[in-house]
């Protein structure tokens, strides 16, 4: 505490002695890295002084939300049972399927499935503080209960996800399947301390974490029954561009399913294993420190076949990341200085726990043969982590 107390206190003073430039001095930040950017916008208001340095914990938290958000199912739509009378293929289920979540059926043993899934993201909210309006602050001092200066954020954030994915079925228990994330994100923000003005962009395009996945359903009954999935997110994607966590996960799950008529409730939960702890930078020990291992990720829904080419879904989908990190502020004691600042609150990460819930709501349409059309909406049910409002998903999907 001590050290961050000297820390904030040298800071102080360089804001102080920088803000008496002429009005309007302005920075730009450009053909950096999205990480790079978030950074130069922070430490570059105050001539590089280093007035705050949260660039890094956003930047940081950001890549984490981006890398482990929802990117939907990589079953096929289709699902199939060999009839030994007829000796044909028969559809094991009358709907076709869950858009997030899993069922116990499998496709059929030597069905296979490809297809892609469109997810476009605008975030707005960062743990439930607008990040779009000015009202994410960086840095407040005060002398005694009175704010002296505050700096404040103005973020763009946005990615369009292109999934593609593919389902094999090498036996009537048991299926394999890939999904490949193709990101592509884009940042536009400013940062204002006093007449301090710095502004910056960039982009980013490349592979995310790469989901290696399998199901083996372990007892069947009827259109249902139980299985056990396990989902390997590879650290494929590039920290430094905020496209991927940097660490391996594996998440173990048990998966039930059932029809009743039309409708084919579907439920699963599991522990999801990081290979090592993801870190965070914590702009007040200056260092990275552990913000998040291991979890749960659930999800329960229900499917109406509301005809045989037609299927309506309602899902919830949930994920907590143990003592994951989040956006917090802490209120340091200044050193004495001349200037009369008792105290600063300064942005940084608190590792509480972060867990987030959506809920979804979409159709399936089989529009021909064996091919899906898929339109889905994400809404965030809670404000933990960096949001976005409404979140569409759209895809396609192919059995054969």
């Amino acid at each position: 505490m001590q050290r961050a107390r000297y820390l904030c206190g040298f800071a102080v003073f360089c804001f102080l002695t920088t803000s008496t430039r002429p009005a309007s001095a302005q920075s730009t930040q450009t053909g950096l890295t999205p990480r790079a950017v978030l950074l130069g916008l922070t430490n570059s208001a105050g001539e590089g002084s280093g007035v705050s340095n949260v660039g890094a914990v956003i930047a940081d938290l950001v890549g984490l939300e981006v890398s482990t958000a929802p990117i939907g199912s990589s079953a096929g739509g289709f699902t199939f049972t060999f009839d030994p009378v007829t000796r044909a293929f028969q559809r094991a289920a009358p709907s076709f399927g869950p858009m997030f979540g899993e069922r116990a059926i499998t496709a059929g043993e030597g069905r296979a499935s490809f297809g892609f899934n469109y997810i476009r993201s605008t975030y707005d909210a960062f743990d439930g503080v607008n990040i779009t309006d000015g009202s994410l602050q960086t840095v407040t001092l005060r002398s005694g209960t009175t704010a002296r200066a505050a700096g404040t954020a103005e973020l763009t954030i946005t990615t369009d996800t292109f999934v593609v994915f593919a389902n094999v079925a090498l036996n009537r228990w048991f299926d394999a399947a890939i999904a490949v994330p193709l990101v592509n994100l884009r940042l536009e923000g400013t940062h204002q301390i006093a007449d301090q003005l710095s502004e910056g962009s960039a982009s980013a395009a490349g592979v995310g974490d790469i989901a290696l996945r399998s199901k083996i359903r372990l007892y069947q009954r009827d259109q249902g029954g139980v299985a056990l999935g396990v989902d390997l997110r590879l650290p494929t994607g590039d920290p430094e561009a905020m496209l991927g966590a940097g660490v391996s996960r594996t998440l173990v799950s048990g998966i039930w399913s059932t029809t009743a008529g039309p409708f084919a409730p579907h439920a699963s939960f599991g522990f999801e294993y990081w290979g090592d702890a993801f870190q965070v930078y914590d702009p007040l020990q200056q260092s990275r420190i552990d913000a998040g291992r291991h979890g749960v990720a659930y999800e329960a829904g229900v499917e109406w076949a509301a005809n045989d080419r037609l299927t309506v879904n309602g899902e919830l989908v949930g994920r907590t990341l143990n003592d994951g990190g989040r956006l917090a502020y802490r209120d340091l004691p200044m050193v004495p200085n001349p200037f009369g600042i008792t105290t600063a609150s300064v942005a940084t990460v608190d590792p509480r726990g972060l867990h987030r819930v959506y809920g979804a709501a979409g159709v399936k349409w089989n529009f021909s043969g064996t091919a899906l059309l898929t339109a889905n909406i994400l809404v965030p049910v809670n404000d933990q982590g960096l949001r976005d409002h409404l979140t569409p998903v759209l895809g396609l999907d192919w059995g054969f």
